[in-house]
């Protein structure tokens, strides 16, 4: 900012006074001040990013395309992620498709998503997050149990039937094409879950939050994009 009392480029930085920088001329010694602009983004494009994240581009490329930082595009998605609230479900579900998806957090450890699908609802119900044992499972379906489920479908890993009511738990591979069908989802619009790509998942927390805000975008209940 040129100096207005004697027009010299030559300045420095002097504090900030009432929200506005004040600088110091080196020629003159006179000290002026400077509005501080915002490097704010709205909120619009905010929101952008959010949905650019969710029919598959990674952090750079929302970044390159917005003129954005990938870490700016990282922080909103984060945020997004903590401000969601819990997927809706019908109480009353007749069949209920269970299934298990793997990824890697920093490229080497293994994660196990477990995936809970409403077949004739058509909707993401819940997920878990951890091994491919029992207790990964079992957690997820304690966010189903008291829900009326008339059945539930799994392929025969040996896991389900260790924490499955055997009265209406039917293992079946043929069985399991819906949940399978919206594993798909995940690896097709999320590029942190694509096999052979260089992009990867670095914490277990911004998975969890990737996840769930598709899951909240495919079943049209994330008013944040609306």
């Amino acid at each position: 900012m040129d100096c207005p009392k004697c027009n010299s480029f030559s300045n420095k930085k002097n504090g900030i006074i009432n929200g506005r920088q004040r600088y110091k001329c080196h020629d003159c010694g006179y000290n002026y001040t400077v509005e501080l602009k915002s490097t704010a983004f709205p909120r619009s494009v905010k929101r952008q990013a959010l949905q650019l994240y969710l029919e598959g581009l990674g952090f750079r490329s929302i970044g390159r395309y917005l003129g954005v930082s990938h870490v700016s595009v990282q922080k909103w998605i984060k945020k997004f992620g903590q401000e969601l609230e819990d997927l809706k479900s019908e109480n009353e579900i007749g069949v209920v498709d269970l299934d298990e998806m793997h990824t890697y957090i920093n490229q080497k450890k293994y994660c196990w998503i477990w995936i809970a699908v409403d077949r004739t609802g058509k909707r993401f119900i819940n997920c878990s997050f951890g091994n491919r044992g029992t207790k990964t499972g079992k957690e997820l379906w304690r966010k189903l149990e008291k829900k009326q489920i008339g059945e539930v479908m799994t392929d025969s890993w040996r896991a389900y039937s260790e924490f499955l009511p055997e009265n209406i738990h039917t293992t079946s591979k043929a069985e399991t094409y819906t949940v399978e069908g919206y594993n798909s989802i995940f690896r097709h619009f999320l590029a942190r879950l694509r096999r052979k790509t260089k992009c990867y998942t670095k914490s277990l927390e911004m998975l969890k939050y990737s996840v769930l805000l598709l899951m909240k975008y495919r079943n049209k209940e994330l008013a944040m994009v609306d």
